[in-house]
């Protein structure tokens, strides 16, 4: 869960006017969990973030870069004491909030109902342009939905794989023991 809340704040670049922000508050889901992970924040905060990462330190610039443009970043994630104590139609009706602009890039399924998919949001005049992120991570236990508006470097993206905590997607570069 902690690897979705950094990779959330290192992932966003700007969001345009009609970016969209998803509901992903689920009423009563959270009293249900045992931990409860809410994170809002909106432009002025992400500026203010950004000014605690050095963009003189290349560790630490990429994640300016991105971060000082950012404009919202909305979790929610909810850890349960057993399988299956959320009801599993909520993914359905985070998806259901997906247009037609947006298309699912990654998708993991493992034997054991670890889910994760990535969506984008690719709406603009070229149709090339990332307005947005949105990543669904449903496991047995835990739920956690994460969406970024706003243009995404996608190129940005896959520079901080494997950094900061961010998992790697690539499959040539992982190893064994990950």
């Amino acid at each position: 869960m902690r690897q979705w809340i950094l990779l959330l704040l290192l992932l966003i670049v700007a969001a345009p006017a009609g970016a969209q922000q998803l509901n992903i508050d689920f009423p009563g889901l959270a009293d249900k969990a045992v931990e409860t992970v809410d994170i809002t924040l909106d432009g002025d905060l992400l500026q203010m973030a950004a000014k605690f990462l050095n963009p003189r330190d290349p560790d630490q610039r990429t994640a300016h870069d991105i971060v000082s443009k950012l404009q919202g970043i909305y979790v929610r994630s909810y850890e349960f004491e057993k399988d299956g104590e959320y009801d599993q139609s909520i993914v359905a009706r985070v998806r259901s909030q997906l247009g037609p602009t947006w298309k699912r890039i990654v998708m993991v399924k493992a034997r054991n109902r670890e889910n994760t998919e990535i969506y984008i949001d690719t709406r603009g005049s070229d149709g090339k342009t990332v307005r947005g992120l949105v990543i669904i991570s449903a496991e047995p236990r835990e739920l956690t939905f994460v969406n970024l508006v706003g243009p995404v470097d996608v190129e940005k993206i896959t520079a901080l794989e494997g950094e900061f905590g961010i998992p790697r997607f690539s499959k040539k570069e992982r190893h064994h023991d990950e």
